[in-house]
């Protein structure tokens, strides 16, 4: 085995090798810009940094061009140089932390809106537009992209696809995978492909979903056909509150099965409702709420807000009108921001699960109880909104945070590693499944294989096959 020492020099003479096949594109060693674009907001890689151990990536390399980037990953893959590309880094998984050392591709520069197509609704863009950059340009031309997460003022267009990501409307409008049309993509051996140009086809399996989700480990989204609507005429808000989270579920599960599709449906438990709704947005509420928006043309917006609350009501929720809601609407990011982003020395994190309607209230309640019962000594508190509903079931955004963890670095990882271990074998032994949008990355990496289970043998083939250096963001999902 080769000492540190001789490491470090290979891991030289192999940067040179690749600044000298980089006609034109700087290969970036200052350790301002590296340890900036090193830190996603995965708590772990913070925790490292901040205990001068930082998971460091060896360059930076910021191409301005889908041809560039292909350059990139030729050169990279001939000389065996772990890759991990970069957009907002606002993921919570480590999926951009380069913990193999390497290089950070930068995408920010790749960061147009190439063309609007009014009459079929798409426009291209390249991965490193910001999310508020397009949806404000889209804006200002009477479109919308329905996505909207949380994330929306740091996110780039490739993280809501390399992550698999979702908004806040996703109850009406989907996931960013029911937003794509096609993708162009830069495979690891440096050839850059298109996909089929309609999203519904049937010339053969869609190899846009090979990518969306995929993490940079199959190659790296250069350009996307998003899907866009027009702005909404009228917009509607309402607010339900219900006895407990089972009530409410339930009550939800007969609006969607029913046939009505409310933009956004998003049911607190109680402590969510402290938390989410009281602390930050200084409203009077308690016990379990949901927030409902209606969007479209305001003749239908009328009957789906109408015949949805019927319902509800009828199902045990008290009609409690739109005030809650829209306060919601209307400062709805402030949770991704300090003062109410938690910061270190705390620990945090977001299990977000996603399972059938028979399982996922057995699946949230194990979930909760390790959380909560578990690690009391700690001082976790954990809240858990339901926010991306399905006809077929639907995901639990569960939060925590840790308020007195261990002072030793050491001590604190391992503890915030066993919270994921057993949060993560609890919820799949309930049926659920361990992640429904924020992705892998290093985080829940080591559980793949697990949920997977004998498809997983197909994945591993793939990543084989397109990626037979192994340089693209090695370790992440698992592969």
């Amino acid at each position: 085995m080769r000492t540190i020492e001789e490491q470090a020099v290979e891991r030289e003479r192999k940067l040179e090798q690749l600044g000298a096949r980089l006609d034109g594109i700087a290969v970036e060693r200052g350790a301002d810009l590296v340890h900036e674009l090193s830190l996603d907001t995965y708590w772990k890689a913070h925790a490292l940094s901040a205990a001068g151990r930082p998971l460091l990536a060896d360059a930076v390399v910021q191409p301005r061009t889908a041809l560039e980037v292909a350059q990139v990953l030729a050169a990279a893959s001939e000389l065996g140089i772990p890759v991990v590309p970069r957009g907002g880094g606002s993921g919570s998984q480590g999926g951009a932390v380069p913990d193999r050392g390497g290089i950070l591709v930068d995408l920010s520069l790749l960061n147009e809106i190439l063309e609007l197509d009014e009459r079929s609704g798409t426009v291209r863009v390249q991965p490193g537009v910001g999310g508020l950059q397009l949806e404000e340009w889209l804006n200002e031309r009477g479109f919308m992209f329905p996505h909207y997460p949380a994330s929306v003022h740091l996110a780039h267009v490739g993280g809501y696809l390399a992550a698999k990501g979702s908004g806040v409307m996703s109850t009406k409008y989907g996931k960013i995978e029911d937003l794509v049309a096609s993708v162009e993509v830069a495979l690891p051996n440096g050839r850059l492909i298109r996909t089929v140009d309609v999203p519904r086809h049937a010339v053969g399996p869609d190899l846009v979903g090979l990518f969306i989700g995929s993490e940079g480990t199959l190659g790296i989204i250069t350009e996307t056909t998003l899907i866009v609507r027009r702005l909404p005429e009228h917009r509607a808000f309402r607010t339900v509150a219900f006895p407990d989270v089972g009530t409410g579920v339930e009550a939800m599960r007969g609006v969607l099965q029913a046939g009505w599709r409310p933009a956004v449906a998003r049911l607190h438990d109680a402590e969510a409702t402290t938390r989410n709704l009281v602390q930050i947005f200084d409203v009077d509420a308690s016990g379990v709420k949901l927030l409902l928006v209606f969007d479209g043309p305001a003749a239908l917006v009328a009957v789906e807000e109408r015949e949805a609350v019927a319902l509800l009501v009828a199902a045990g929720g008290v009609d409690e009108g739109p005030a809650l809601t829209e306060t919601w609407w209307n400062g709805r990011y402030k949770t991704y921001y300090p003062p109410y982003k938690p910061e270190l020395p705390q620990i945090w994190g977001t299990a977000d699960i996603v399972a059938t309607y028979d399982r996922i209230l057995p699946a949230y309640e194990a979930l909760r109880s390790i959380m909560r019962d578990e690690y009391s000594a700690y001082g976790l508190s954990f809240s858990g909104h339901f926010s991306h509903w399905y006809q077929w079931g639907v995901m639990v955004y569960g939060r925590f945070v840790v308020e007195r963890p261990p002072d030793d670095v050491d001590d604190a990882i391992a503890l915030y590693d066993e919270i994921w271990r057993r949060s993560s074998a609890a919820v799949m032994a309930a049926g659920a499944v361990i992640n429904d949008h924020h992705g892998i990355g290093l985080k829940l990496a080591a559980d793949v294989a697990k949920q997977w289970g004998s498809s997983w043998e197909v994945l591993e083939t793939i990543k084989h096959a397109l990626d037979p250096a192994g340089i693209a963001n090695p370790g992440k999902l698992g592969l």
